[in-house]
């Protein structure tokens, strides 16, 4: 059983977003124990802000995941073997890949919602726009630990070291989600689509 996320790193709560993610790691397909993990759940007393996924042990740690360096980073190891230790991390090149690939999609994804922001809900532009900035410092991280080999385990120490009004921006948009106008999101979008820009030319 292995925590992993915001509950680890201690970043900010968000009502109604952030959970309490945990991994239920199998040896073998965990699908085949559907119904007994059921069982469990149903049994213990969990509140509503936890959610666990079911994962076989071969996935997780796996050097060729984009989810490698939360595994190895983001993690804890809450009960049975200590996998989080074991976690592997893609070679230098791979690393780049993994980064490059998600901050493209992430600038894209950006595009669609200024694009759509004209006639999408507000709810939906938060929807929308939490999931993209989540990524943003997920991929940002990977970038930063590929250039200087340490891993900023927070969104707050990401923003702190690239010290850029533009992801500082990112960082509070982000943890007040709930509270922001469909203009301060868009804002903020192409604030970030400008940094990705200028970063990606230094590459």
């Amino acid at each position: 059983m292995i925590a992993i996320g915001s509950t680890v790193t201690g970043d900010p709560y968000i009502e109604g977003r952030t959970e309490d993610d945990i991994l239920l790691i199998f040896n073998e397909d965990p699908l085949k124990e559907m119904s007994l993990i059921e069982k469990i759940l149903k049994k213990s007393k969990f509140e509503e802000r936890y959610a666990f996924s079911p994962k076989p042990k071969a996935e997780f740690g796996n050097a060729e995941s984009k989810y490698s360096f939360s595994d190895a980073f983001r993690s804890k190891t809450l009960h049975g073997e200590d996998l989080v230790s074991q976690a592997k991390l893609p070679d230098k090149e791979k690393t780049k890949e993994i980064y490059s690939n998600g901050l493209k999609e992430v600038k894209n994804e950006l595009y669609n919602l200024i694009l759509n922001s004209k006639f999408w809900t507000t709810k939906k532009m938060e929807d929308k726009s939490w999931k993209q900035f989540k990524n943003l410092f997920m991929y940002l991280a990977i970038r930063e630990y590929s250039l200087s080999g340490d891993y900023p385990k927070t969104r707050n120490e990401i923003s702190r070291r690239l010290d850029s009004i533009s992801i500082e921006g990112a960082f509070n948009v982000l943890h007040s989600i709930n509270n922001q106008s469909k203009k301060e999101i868009v804002k903020c979008a192409r604030d970030v689509i400008g940094y990705l820009d200028r970063i990606e030319t230094t590459e």
